[in-house]
């Protein structure tokens, strides 16, 4: 038994002038509170919530008698957040300050400082007493409460100054079981610049992202911008909507993947990549455009979406060394070399020949069952040729699922 925690940003219907004024006056409150526990805190080597809670409480209450108590008791849990994520980065080099800082604030609310009025509207406990607030609700807010979710008591709510509306952060949660004893199969996924691998029953899938595209086209484009206008604002829109399309192409190849392993009951087996992947990759690169590429791809990101896409649909999720996957030979372990064909590899040994990413999802299902303690049902140079599906962006991004093969015109490769 595993829980999975989703946040869904639900926004409100645009505020009154009145209600606007009360929530901008409580965040500058909440504000002033979080400021302080965070300097105190970090300067006194203070990261856990008792013990911000025991030295600036009392002292707090008395300086800001107005706000309501609950507030200082969930500033002292931000606080708490903000001082261990931002020592886990030092730790590690990553810290772009000598101290954290507090730039962008996020009202935390507790059980005692919200209500929710049917799924339409909740109130939130101000200084200035009760308000209401409409939210605008959308299909993926009803999705999570019409498929067995449980709403926490701590959503977060964020003033949107622009559009006068406060966005609610609230926090979904369930308890998925997860038997990987009761599985019969095996769906083994390799993840690339511009594809994604995926090895359903004797088919394997090659699913064309495009990222490589997006990334060159919007490199490209905000250079362009940049040398006209000279305005970080551009940058920044361009790209979040880079980082956007990249999201939802990740999120829907997940998807598909997570719902075919649940249709065939099947584990999934992904790569256990390292954390510094990227970095280790780049070591010998000196083209500036390919290193930017490499770091764009997200591969990482890839098998963290499937992995948790996974977990919430309560399907297994594998993670095997890939180390060699991509260039030994799955039938007689033996060192495969470059084909006359880009990235098609060649066994001198036994006479194997495939593409690297059929190769890799060979590999990976060959690896996990020799993990799982069965006989791995390595192929025969005799056995017929795999049938490879090379899907673009068109043709795989509006299915629900890879197990209806019918509906797709494989192409033989032999090997």
């Amino acid at each position: 038994m595993s829980e999975v925690t989703r946040t869904v940003v639900v926004p409100s219907t645009m505020l009154t002038k009145r209600e606007l004024e009360v929530f901008r006056e409580l965040e500058e409150m909440y504000r002033e509170v979080l400021i302080e526990l965070v300097e105190y805190g970090f300067r006194n080597d203070i990261d856990s919530f008792t013990g911000l809670k025991k030295d600036k409480y009392h002292e707090l209450r008395k300086r800001f008698p107005q706000l309501p108590s609950h507030y200082i008791h969930t500033a002292c849990q931000d606080a708490s957040a903000r001082i261990k994520s931002f020592n886990k980065l030092k730790k590690k080099g990553l810290a772009k300050t000598e101290k954290p800082e507090v730039k962008k604030v996020s009202i935390w609310l507790d059980d005692h400082l919200w209500r929710r009025v049917g799924f339409t509207r909740i109130r939130v406990y101000t200084h200035r007493g009760w308000v209401p607030v409409e939210l605008a609700l959308h299909k993926l807010y009803w999705r999570y409460i019409n498929n067995g979710w449980s709403l926490r008591t701590q959503p977060r709510i964020k003033i949107d100054y622009k559009r006068k509306r406060l966005l609610v952060y609230f926090i979904f949660t369930k308890t998925v079981s997860v038997d990987e004893n009761a599985v019969r199969r095996a769906i083994s996924v390799d993840a690339n610049e511009n594809n994604v691998a995926v090895k359903v029953l004797n088919k394997v899938f090659i699913l064309e992202t495009g990222i490589k595209r997006i990334t060159i086209g919007h490199a490209g484009y905000r250079e362009c911008m940049q040398s006209i206008r000279g305005n970080r604002h551009v940058k920044r829109a361009i790209h979040g909507r880079e980082h956007r399309r990249r999201k939802d192409i990740k999120l829907k190849i997940a998807n598909i993947i997570a719902r075919t392993a649940r249709t065939l009951n099947a584990v999934v087996v992904l790569e256990k990549l390292p954390k510094q992947c990227p970095r280790n990759m780049i070591k010998d690169v000196r083209d500036p455009s390919l290193r930017h590429r490499i770091y764009q791809a997200g591969f990482r990101g890839m098998v963290k979406a499937i992995e948790e896409k996974c977990l919430e649909k309560g399907v297994p999720a594998v993670k095997i060394d890939p180390r060699g996957t991509s260039s030994t030979c799955p039938i007689c372990s033996s060192k495969l070399m470059r084909g006359n064909v880009p990235r098609r590899l060649r066994c001198p040994r036994c006479g194997f020949e495939a593409g690297r990413d059929v190769v890799a999802v060979l590999n990976l299902e060959k690896k996990y069952q020799t993990l799982k303690g069965s006989v791995p049902l390595t192929p025969m140079p005799s056995d017929p040729a795999p049938e490879v599906a090379v899907l673009p962006v068109k043709e795989w991004a509006r299915r629900k699922s890879l197990d209806a093969t019918n509906k797709y015109e494989l192409m033989r490769i032999s090997i």
